[in-house]
């Protein structure tokens, strides 16, 4: 059996439980497999595979003024760098190299990719963010600097993988023979549910800021529910009900929901996708990979995009909310098994020295 290093983004939930589920692919089909991950990602994994593992120092993000500031979020991973590179060195040396692994999966993790590179180590890449550097996309020229700082973050992350298993909910043409376009994954959690309808609108506020301006917009809806998390409150307000985080619950809520008012991440993106739930999506500002989403969700017929929220827009979207879903050949629908014979395929072409199934 092959021995596997498989190190995972800390920030985004669909990061962690998309390593969640094919590690334990990797796991179930007798493989040695040590997990390496950061921040959010480290918490949601640890009760998963104990000391399996390994902390990392990781890349994060500052949202406090609501999006994505560039300064803040370079001055914040600076600060921690010099105690994360300890932390990385303890892991690669007393870890990573004793372990000897056959094989390095990174899912937008950098320093384990470079590790493996600088080692001759094989790597390969499994996540959402490389297609919009591997893929022909439909852009407009005005985001042209979002495109350009985008794509020199997603090149910086790393290069030279053997092979980048590239998760869409889209056909696009690749860029390069390395590429492999596969189908979303969902957790187990989201998988065993059966959608339904409740009558509420889910809201997922993902920097858990402006909550006035969304009891505003949403408070002159009635009669319409909306079900709001992310502002870690249990509270009822006029036709709005705060929720505290819970993964659980809010599986439930989504599963039954009319339809979901969120930002453009993929993760969240492809559960609603699996359970056929429209959407209006805000993408995040200063998130380029998110404001593409949000175009081919629009684009693709399956929701609607704004930039921020508003009574206008939120209205558009009950008003369509009830339109079918197309049956457009253009989509690829979340198909778990779909995506492991994909990645089966990736593996069989690799020039190992331990062959791996799954």
């Amino acid at each position: 059996m092959a021995r596997i290093v498989y190190a995972v983004a800390g920030e985004g939930f669909g990061h962690a439980s998309r390593t969640h589920l094919i590690g334990q692919r990797f796991l179930d089909a007798g493989h040695e497999v040590i997990f390496a991950a950061s921040l959010r990602a480290l918490q949601y994994l640890r009760p998963y595979f104990g000391d399996r593992v390994k902390e990392i120092f990781g890349l994060s993000y500052d949202y406090h003024k609501g999006y994505v500031a560039p300064a803040a979020t370079l001055w914040k991973n600076l600060s921690r760098f010099p105690q994360g590179h300890r932390v990385n060195r303890e892991f690669f040396t007393r870890v990573c190299a004793p372990f000897g692994p056959d094989l390095v999966v990174t899912d937008f993790e950098p320093f384990s990719a470079w590790w493996a590179r600088r080692h001759r180590v094989p790597f390969i890449s499994i996540d959402n963010e490389h297609l919009l550097i591997l893929c022909r996309l439909d852009q407009q020229f005005r985001d042209l600097w979002g495109r350009f700082s985008a794509g020199v973050v997603v090149r910086c992350h790393y290069f030279g993988a053997q092979a980048y298993v590239i998760t869409s909910f889209f056909q696009a043409p690749a860029r390069s023979p390395k590429a492999v376009l596969a189908p979303p994954i969902v957790r187990p959690a989201i998988a065993r549910l059966q959608p339904s309808d409740a009558g509420h609108v889910v809201v997922y506020a993902t920097t858990g800021t402006h909550e006035d301006q969304w009891r505003e917009v949403l408070g002159r809806l009635t009669p319409q529910k909306f079900v709001l998390y992310g502002f870690n409150k249990n509270l009822e307000w006029k036709n709005c009900v705060f929720k505290e985080a819970s993964t659980e619950g809010f599986a439930t809520d989504l599963a039954s929901a009319r339809g979901v008012i969120a930002s453009a991440g993929y993760s969240l993106i492809s559960e609603c996708l699996y359970l056929r739930k429209k959407m209006l999506l805000l993408p995040l500002v200063g998130q380029y990979e998110q404001l593409i989403n949000a175009r081919y969700i629009e684009k693709l017929g399956l929701g609607v995009w704004s930039k921020e929220v508003d009574e206008a827009m939120v209205s558009r979207f009950l008003e369509r909310i009830a339109e079918l879903l197309p049956p457009d050949g253009r989509i690829l629908w979340p198909d778990n098994e779909k995506f492991f014979e994909t990645l089966q395929g990736v593996l069989a072409r690799l020039d190992l020295r331990t062959p791996i199934r799954i």
